[in-house]
């Protein structure tokens, strides 16, 4: 893609964070104060911060009702579920992981399932989180990870030189709610949330699918929802685009895909998978396909 951009033309701007978008001027502002003009924009990032930094300036009041309508609606939802992200160096040999699930995995450690533990008692912990104990709140959280579903990816199996020989890096990821941890972070030690998360991980593979891998472990470090929020961008650090759990602020209906580009503002289209509800990255580059299409289509017309 990169070298097709560049082949036709485009510039490719890295490490820029745009903190204005000024449509009845076409231009985006970056944080450096640098001003890039557009004839037609696709946001292809997070929609919640499309509307927070939206210059409502010069827009007419039909335009401007719009606006308002829909950065109400957006703002007033939430992210789908985030993950929690374990990375590992180990210095045991890529054959030990072949031989314990191989290069990609799905693991659930316990048969019983989550059920109310991320359900009622998730929703009472984030209500009443400054009135439990950190105790209280790690035994919750112990137990939530015990029951949890972990994505396994071991990428050396894939490709051999991306480990030293005899040494493996272990990615592993599990569903976590942003609230949780944002709340830990309030109250001042999300560090020691984090470590205790890291390490709760590794014993529960240490007991069950990876045997005393405890004692291997060369390194260790993690990404949480805040992570995933500060470097992507992505509101509650979502995976996903919307929650399931309140009707999502855009198009959720097939047959209404190629509307669900279009936005307020003529010239600004959304894609990605804040654009459509439910998302993925098929739904990601149909929207962008979709809203290509509808400046071409604009183009023409000009």
């Amino acid at each position: 893609m990169k070298e097709k951009v560049l082949e036709w033309g485009g510039e490719i701007e890295v490490n820029k964070t745009i903190v204005e978008v000024v449509p009845s001027e076409s231009k985006v502002i970056d944080s450096d104060g640098r001003e890039y003009p557009y004839n037609d924009l696709i946001w292809a990032a997070d929609l919640k911060t499309l509307y927070r930094i939206l210059k409502r300036t010069g827009l007419d009041a039909r335009t401007l009702e719009k606006v308002n309508v829909e950065s109400h609606r957006k703002l007033s939802s939430r992210g789908a579920e985030s993950v929690f992200i374990l990375y590992l160096g180990v210095n045991r040999p890529p054959s030990f992981f072949r031989q314990h699930g191989g290069e990609h995995l799905f693991y659930t450690p316990s048969r019983q399932g989550l059920g109310a533990t991320n359900h009622e008692e998730r929703v009472r912990l984030i209500e009443e989180f400054d009135r439990w104990s950190k105790s209280e709140i790690l035994a919750w959280v112990e137990k939530f990870l015990r029951l949890n579903t972990f994505e396994i990816s071991v990428p050396v199996l894939r490709d051999p030189s991306l480990a030293p020989e005899g040494q493996t890096g272990v990615m592993v990821s599990c569903l976590f709610d942003y609230q949780i941890i944002k709340k830990a972070e309030e109250s001042g030690w999300y560090d020691e949330f984090k470590a205790f998360c890291e390490n709760c991980m590794i014993q529960i593979l240490s007991e069950t699918l990876y045997k005393q891998i405890d004692q291997d472990i060369l390194f260790k470090f993690s990404a949480t929802p805040l992570t995933i929020q500060k470097i992507a961008g992505s509101s509650e650090g979502a995976i996903t685009g919307w929650s399931f759990e309140t009707p999502p602020p855009v198009i959720s209906t097939l047959k209404d895909i190629p509307k669900s580009v279009l936005t307020p503002i003529s010239n600004i289209y959304q894609a990605g998978q804040w654009a459509y509800s439910p998302a993925g990255v098929p739904i990601a580059m149909l929207t962008g396909w979709y809203a290509a299409q509808n400046i071409i289509k604009q183009a023409k017309k000009k």
